[in-house]
C-alpha cells in the first residue's frame, strides 16, 4: 500500500483519557487537511458527538487503510484481533504503560504522520492466531487472537485438569490453573509472565505456556504455527473460561474440545525504522540491562 492509497483512517481512542481526545482532533484537522475522510470506531465517536462518522470495530477493519488506535496495546488489540484479508495498517500511540504494540508517543504522531506520507516507514506483519471452541461437535465460539488464548479457571476456582494434542498426539495431561497459547507477538505479555519464553516476531512458532502448574515438569513448549494444538476439557468442577487477548471469552462446559493455529491473515504494523524490537524489548521491560553499572 503506498501513501497515496490511504484515503480512509479510522480512529480508536481509549476512554478517560482527555489528552487522547485532544490528540484525535489534531488527527482529524490534519487527515482533512490532507483531502482524507476520518470514520470513528462507535464509542469513540461518542466523544467527538453526534456528526463523527462511525461504526463497529469489524467495520472499522473493513472500510479503513489506515487506523490509528490512541491508548495501549489493548486498545490497539479491541481492533486489530478483527484482521482479514482487507488488512488495513495498523499505527499504536502508546497513552499506557508498556506499550509493546503502541510503539508511537504522543509527541512522535505528527511527525510520523508525515513520514509515513513520505513513505519512510516499515510495515511489520505480525502472525495472528485462530481460536475454535466446539461442543457437542458444533461451533459455538470463535476469535482470532493478536496476544494469545488462555484457558484459565475462575478466581476461586479449584485447579483444572486439560489433555493438551499436537496435531492429534496426545503431549500432555496437565493440572494447572490453565494455559497460554501465545504468538510471538504474545510471548511478552501474559506468557512471559507465567515463565514463557520471548519469541522474535518474526518466527512462525507458538508457545504453550503452563499456568501456573501443579508438576515441576511441566514446562513452556514452543512448536511450529502450522500446527493444531487441541485442548480438552474432560472435566469441570468449577468455573473455566477461554479468553482471547484478555478481552472477549467464552465459559467452558465438560468434554469441550478448543483448536488453535496460526491465522490465515496478519496484523501490519506501522512502525519507525529507528526503533528495533530489542530496543523496545530493553525500553520497555530492561531486558539485557545489568543490574549495575560496570
Amino acid at each position: 500500500m503506498t501513501p497515496q492509497q490511504i484515503q480512509h483512517i479510522g480512529l480508536v481512542i481509549r476512554p478517560g483519557i482527555e489528552a487522547a481526545v485532544a490528540l484525535a482532533a489534531q488527527v482529524v484537522d490534519w487527515a482533512h487537511e490532507q483531502g482524507r475522510t476520518v470514520l470513528f470506531e462507535s464509542e469513540s465517536a461518542e466523544l467527538f458527538g453526534s456528526k463523527a462518522a462511525r461504526c463497529s470495530s469489524a467495520e472499522l477493519v473493513q472500510r479503513c487503510d489506515l487506523i490509528i488506535t490512541l491508548g495501549g496495546d489493548g486498545t490497539l488489540l479491541s481492533v486489530a484481533r478483527h484482521s482479514d484479508s482487507k488488512a488495513p495498517l495498523f499505527l499504536g500511540v502508546n497513552f499506557g504503560v508498556l506499550g509493546f504494540l503502541t510503539e508511537v508517543r504522543p509527541t512522535e504522531l505528527q511527525a510520523t504522520l508525515e513520514r509515513l506520507l513520505r513513505g519512510d516507514l516499515y510495515i511489520r506483519e505480525r502472525a495472528m492466531l485462530l481460536g475454535i471452541l466446539e461442543r457437542e461437535g458444533k461451533v459455538v465460539f470463535s476469535s482470532q487472537a493478536v496476544n494469545d488464548f488462555v484457558v484459565q479457571k475462575g478466581a476461586r476456582s479449584r485447579l483444572i485438569d486439560l489433555d493438551v494434542f499436537l496435531d492429534d498426539e496426545a503431549i500432555m495431561r496437565l493440572r494447572a490453573d490453565g494455559m497460554i497459547v501465545a504468538t510471538p507477538t504474545g510471548s511478552t505479555a501474559y506468557s512471559l509472565a507465567c515463565g514463557g519464553p520471548i519469541a522474535d516476531p518474526s518466527l512462525n512458532v507458538m508457545m504453550l505456556t503452563p499456568i501456573c502448574p501443579h508438576s515441576l515438569t511441566s514446562r513452556p513448549l514452543v512448536v511450529d504455527s502450522d500446527s493444531v494444538a487441541r485442548i480438552v476439557v474432560p472435566h469441570i468442577e468449577d468455573l473455566v473460561f477461554l479468553t482471547a487477548d484478555g478481552q472477549v471469552s467464552c465459559e467452558l462446559k465438560p468434554g469441550d474440545v478448543i483448536r488453535i493455529t496460526r491465522a490465515k491473515h496478519r496484523l501490519r504494523l506501522l512502525s519507525a525504522p529507528t526503533r528495533s524490537y530489542f530496543e523496545i524489548l530493553r525500553t520497555k521491560l530492561n531486558w539485557g540491562v545489568p543490574n549495575k553499572n560496570e
